[in-house]
């Protein structure tokens, strides 16, 4: 037996080192998958899916770090301009321990208006865009990086406001709606619809033999005879407008529909929304 006891005793010492080595990697795998953190998720139902590096920020500052080439955000944007009837909510947030360590006062926000301007410069409309800054006591901080971020989407609700702002002057032959809020004869002004007021104008005062039609419509809330009523106050007040500007009454021809002719449905809060309009568009002879 004492012939093979340097035999054994190699053998003890290549079984002892294996084990060790083993323990060796399992511990750095470990100890590597402690230190990455997690993505951040980008998910809107089942239409959107995406995940952003968890190491955005350095810790305690709100730039961006680099992206790379067509990164999430990019298709993020893409998504945005694809749903213009989306809204996308982004939330920064800040502990306690960085808000100490930096002159910033919200941090959060800072962050989420680094995600916000990347957007912006990516052609996303800036009402398709929200951004808040929140404290939290702690999140995941790894090799001084964290993310701190996250992203939620709620539709955004249609108005007469934002039915005026998508609304696009073309030219004088193409209708243009004018949207009123409800029980209004004042029309919701925008730099479109008085790009064709002023067009219009100026078109008028050259072409005396030319017509615009100014058509005033209601939604269908009221009485049929006052709804008549309305939708001419408002078709008039937009002609008087035009008046004061020089152009002749016989210009124009005045068009009440009350609520006979609806571009959206009614029984819907943004239908009866988009049916209280004028509608302006020269009459080419």
């Amino acid at each position: 037996m004492s012939r093979f006891w340097p035999w054994w005793a190699v053998l003890g010492v290549w079984v002892t080192g294996s084990v060790l080595v083993h323990l060796f990697y399992i511990k750095r795998i470990r100890f590597s998958a402690e230190l990455v953190l997690p993505p951040v998720r980008i998910v809107d139902g089942t239409q959107l899916r995406l995940r952003l590096p968890g190491n955005l920020f350095h810790q305690g500052e709100s730039n961006l770090r680099p992206l790379g080439n067509r990164s999430a955000l990019d298709t993020l944007a893409d998504y945005l301009k694809r749903n213009p009837r989306r809204l996308l909510i982004v939330t920064g947030y800040h502990t306690p321990t960085e808000s100490s360590q930096t002159l910033a006062g919200n941090l959060g926000a800072l962050r989420a208006q680094a995600v916000q301007d990347y957007l912006l410069d990516a052609d996303v409309p800036e009402e398709q865009l929200q951004i808040r800054g929140q404290r939290a006591e702690s999140f995941p901080v790894v090799r001084d990086s964290t993310s701190a971020l996250s992203f939620a989407f709620v539709p955004i609700r249609i108005d007469a406001d934002w039915l005026a702002r998508h609304q696009y002057y073309v030219d004088l032959v193409h209708p243009l709606q004018l949207y009123f809020p409800t029980g209004s004869t004042e029309y919701i002004q925008t730099p479109d619809n008085e790009r064709f007021a002023h067009e219009a104008v100026a078109y008028l005062r050259i072409h005396p033999r030319e017509r615009l039609r100014i058509t005033g419509h209601t939604d269908s809330v009221g009485t049929v005879a006052g709804n008549l009523r309305l939708s001419r106050a408002r078709a008039m007040a937009v002609r008087d407008q035009l008046v004061k500007q020089g152009v002749s009454n016989r210009q124009f021809t005045v068009v009440a529909m009350g609520d006979k002719n609806p571009i959206a449905p009614n029984a819907l809060p943004e239908g009866r929304e988009a049916n209280r309009r004028v509608t302006l568009v020269v009459d080419q002879r």
